[in-house]
């Protein structure tokens, strides 16, 4: 007796799962992680009144909408929480090369940093992204996790 959705005896597509849900594909969690960083660099804009809210929360903002998209497990989190600190911090890098590479050192404002704090911070930038951003993939896949049983039971 075959189950509803289950491939029949002797199927090549045994392997592959019933749904998108059950087990999301690199690509679906790349794209998530695409897209919150997107959000979490987008927060970092110079938006008056906005901006203060915004940009301490956009990793976990980014993470929780590629949360929703992809609805991973513990690697799509992961992938997540790397592309964001990948994302934001690259950024700031690029942003800090051009300045070290363009400006001669008295060009430079005094509380610029020297090239290994320059390193350090961005690290803890890193860190700090890709923390808030796999936190909000949780909370996201824990919230969606809880409204499917909420519905089930209904």
């Amino acid at each position: 007796m075959a189950f509803p959705g289950a491939p029949a005896p002797g199927n090549d597509m045994e392997t592959e799962p019933v749904s998108a849900d059950a087990d999301p594909s690199l690509q679906r969690e790349i794209f998530a992680g695409l897209v919150g960083a997107g959000i979490a660099v987008a927060c970092l804009l110079p938006i008056p009144i906005v901006h203060l809210v915004a940009m301490p929360l956009g990793p976990f903002l980014g993470g929780f909408v590629a949360g929703n998209i992809a609805r991973p497990a513990a690697r799509g989190r992961v992938i997540i929480a790397f592309m964001v600190g990948c994302g934001v911090s690259g950024i700031l890098a690029t942003a800090a090369a051009i300045l070290l590479n363009l400006a001669q050192k008295d060009e430079l404002p005094s509380w610029f940093p020297a090239k290994g704090t320059l390193i350090g911070i961005l690290a803890i930038v890193w860190l700090y992204e890709a923390t808030l951003s796999a936190v909000g993939a949780t909370v996201s896949v824990a919230l969606a996790r809880r409204k499917q049983d909420a519905a089930s039971q209904d």
